[in-house]
This record gives structure tokens, C-alpha cells and sequence, in this order.
């Protein structure tokens, strides 16, 4: 690649992004981009609380692509310094959930909201307190869910390499790769007095079909029903699903996102409008105040609902949970939720690269941002230590489950 096609594709890329909008997507992010210093003179300090011009913009990227051609003592690979230099400026908003992807990476991004990939089976994103990878939550049936891999553990190590959340997007690509291979991660992991405790776990990737949707009966017409992501094909999962129950003479519904780390906003609202007869789902906010609603369309069922929620219910997950509980139209149980309040746009880029930045806040129908707070339940359970797994099969000893049957059959 020429070093004047480099230039003017960082500049139109890092100034204007004028690309196609894609869709909303308020998942856990699965990278985070390379991180960059740049050590600068007094004046340019200076400058940089200013307002930069396209010109001095421009005048800075020649100046550093002209000192590494010149003074780097290897020869330098113009596509890669172009990705660096990309990277970096998205790194540089200290946004975790904000990065630019390459080509493969951008397909490795498509594969997993349209359902199917290879690798553990975790989702992950990148805490700023600490900056260090979290386990928002390990997708049921997985490597990762059946090796014991729980919400809030923290990656320390893949195959012996420190790693932090400013690196995450290079631990993913070692956590996703060729099925059949063994990955070794080191977690931290902390118990409810705080006592901290190093964890191993050899773990064998596989090719992950992501089934989001699960569906059960139970006694007293109650349906069941687990999403545990919020991808591309999870609504007409749910729809069909529900229209089963129904059909099987549910009257009442128990709607499970505990461990649900968020996916596709587009995704989340259609199961809102499920039970939302009209009027506001959610909204959002720009940088410049502009603001964007979502509303419900009429016609929607009046059956009676229970949510349950945890600490890794999160993103889409709280946009469920927090317009249902908003516009009283179901009882929250459970614990504390995740507290990811805001959305990301996902943009086609030259190359087949993309682009996720996010762009916005969302605000639940009360004009709530539960952005680092999460959404408290109405009625707060802590689930029975002895349970392991999210999962209908253990209802007997699942006590979240118990109370959301006690509340439907009052």
C-alpha cells in the first residue's frame, strides 16, 4: 500500500467515518484495540486542548509515517502501521467497549451476532476500574460454562501471557481459533468477602452454536422462558417459542435473563413489544443531545410476568428488564444487574474492516441511564449457593425460579 493512500485513508476514517450504519449493537464488546503513547513536545501539549484542523491533522500522521520509513531500523509494513494507527485512535477514548476490528476480525464479529463460531463460549468485556477482562457471563453448554468459568471472574493469563482490558481484543483471538485446540486461562476470582483466589482452567475449543432461546411448561399453565443472548435469529426463536406456550395453555410467564450479557438492540426491543400495549420501550442521547425513542406498538399480550436477573444481566438484558419494570408491566426478581447503559454503532469500513463505537445513551422509560449502576430488582433473591447452572433443570433448588412461581401465583 502507497504511503498517500495510507494518509488519506486514515484521514478520512479518523475524521469523518462516513460509513453505512449497520445496526445498533449494545453487546458485550470482544476487543479493544492496541493502545498507543504518544510523547509529545510543550507546544503540541499545548495543542491539544484546542480544536485540531484537518491540516495539522494530516501534517502529524505525515510526520510520524515519515520518521518510522526513515528512522525505524526494520522496514515497516504500511498496512500494519495503518491498522495501528487506527486502533490507537479508538484505543485512545479509553471506551471498552469501542474498537476498530480488521477484516477478519470484523467477520469473526458477524459470525458470532449471527449465531455460530469457534472458540470457549465466554462473553467478556473490559472493566475500566481495573482494567482488567470480565466474564459478563459464560454461554450455557459451552467450554467455558462446563470448565466453571462464572460471571465477574477476571482473565489474568491465556497460555502463560499476561493480559488486561486494553489487550482484550488480542486474548480474544487466542480464545477463538481452531476447534479441538487447548486453551489455558488464568482467572481471578473473588468470594463474597472479597478473599482473592487464582484459578486454572485447561479448556478445549469447539465450534459454539449459540441456541439463545429455551422454553418449558411447568405446572400451573407457567411458561418458561431463558434467552441467554440477544443475537440475530434469538427473536423469532422467542416468538415461536412463546406462541408454543400458549398454545400448551400457558396463561402466566416467568422470562429468565439471568446471565444474558446484551446483543443486538434491534433484537431486545422486538421482545419488548411483545408485552408493551404501545408507548415508550427506551431512548437515547447523542454528544449533541439528539434524541432517538423507541416505542411499542398495540396490540401487545396482557399476560402476567416475572424477570428474573443477575449480575450478568446486561445491555439488552436491562433494556428488557428495565422497560417492563418501568412501565409496570412485570415484577424484577433477583439481584443487582450489570449496568451497561450505553450503545454502540457497528459501521461497514473500507477493506471489509469495521468500526464499533459507541455513540450513545440509553435512558429506560422512567428517563433512568443505568450505566455503571445496573437496575435493583423489585424483589431481591440471592440464588442458593448449591446452584451452579442457570437452568430450568434445577428448578427444585433454583430459589429465584421458586419465588417467581410464588409471586405469579398470588
Amino acid at each position: 500500500m502507497k504511503l498517500k493512500k495510507v494518509l488519506i485513508t486514515i484521514l478520512v476514517l479518523a475524521l469523518f467515518f462516513t460509513s453505512n450504519l449497520i445496526s445498533y449493537n449494545i453487546g458485550n464488546s470482544k476487543s479493544k484495540g492496541i493502545d498507543s503513547t504518544i510523547i509529545a513536545k510543550k507546544e503540541d501539549s499545548e495543542k491539544a486542548d484546542k480544536k485540531l484542523d484537518d491540516e495539522y491533522v494530516l501534517e502529524r500522521i505525515n510526520e510520524v509515517k515519515s520518521m518510522i520509513d526513515k528512522n525505524y531500523y526494520k522496514k515497516a509494513d504500511d498496512y500494519d502501521v495503518l491498522m495501528g494507527m487506527l486502533k490507537g485512535a479508538v484505543s485512545s477514548l479509553n471506551d471498552p467497549y469501542s474498537y476498530y476490528m480488521t477484516e477478519d476480525e470484523y467477520k469473526k464479529f458477524n459470525e458470532e451476532t449471527d449465531g455460530e463460531f469457534a472458540g470457549l463460549g465466554i462473553y467478556v468485556s473490559g472493566s475500566i476500574d481495573d482494567n482488567l477482562i470480565t466474564i459478563v457471563s459464560p454461554m450455557k453448554g459451552t467450554p467455558a460454562d462446563r470448565a466453571g468459568l462464572k460471571t465477574d471472574d477476571k482473565i489474568i493469563k491465556i497460555n502463560g501471557e499476561d493480559f488486561t482490558a486494553d489487550k482484550m481484543d488480542d486474548a480474544v483471538k487466542i480464545m477463538r481459533g481452531k476447534p479441538g485446540e487447548k486453551v489455558k486461562i488464568t482467572i481471578l476470582r473473588r468470594d463474597k468477602n472479597g478473599k482473592a483466589q487464582f484459578l486454572d482452567f485447561d479448556i478445549v475449543r469447539e465450534i459454539i452454536k449459540v441456541q439463545t432461546v429455551s422454553s418449558k411448561l411447568l405446572k400451573d399453565n407457567i411458561g418458561y422462558i431463558n434467552i441467554s443472548g440477544f443475537d440475530t435469529p434469538t427473536y423469532n426463536d422467542f416468538n415461536k417459542q412463546y406462541k408454543e406456550l400458549k398454545k400448551q395453555g400457558m396463561t402466566k410467564l416467568i422470562l429468565d435473563l439471568r446471565n444474558n450479557p446484551g446483543g443486538l438492540l434491534t433484537t431486545s426491543t422486538q421482545v419488548v413489544n411483545t408485552f408493551l400495549d404501545g408507548g415508550l420501550i427506551m431512548y437515547t442521547l447523542d454528544k449533541q443531545n439528539n434524541k432517538e425513542t423507541i416505542n411499542a406498538t398495540k396490540g401487545a399480550d396482557d399476560i402476567k410476568i416475572v424477570v428474573l436477573v443477575n449480575k450478568g444481566s446486561a445491555s439488552a438484558s436491562e433494556i428488557v428488564a428495565g422497560a417492563l419494570k418501568d412501565r409496570k408491566r412485570a415484577t424484577i426478581v433477583g439481584t443487582q444487574t450489570f449496568g451497561k447503559g450505553i450503545v454502540q454503532t457497528v459501521y461497514n469500513m473500507p477493506d471489509g474492516e469495521g468500526l464499533k463505537l459507541t455513540t450513545s445513551a440509553y435512558y429506560t422509560p422512567s428517563g433512568v441511564n443505568i450505566h455503571g449502576k445496573g437496575i435493583a430488582p423489585d424483589v431481591k433473591v440471592e440464588l442458593n449457593e448449591e446452584v451452579k447452572t442457570i437452568s430450568i433443570d434445577n428448578l427444585d433448588k433454583d430459589n429465584q425460579i421458586q419465588k417467581a412461581i410464588e409471586i405469579l401465583n398470588k
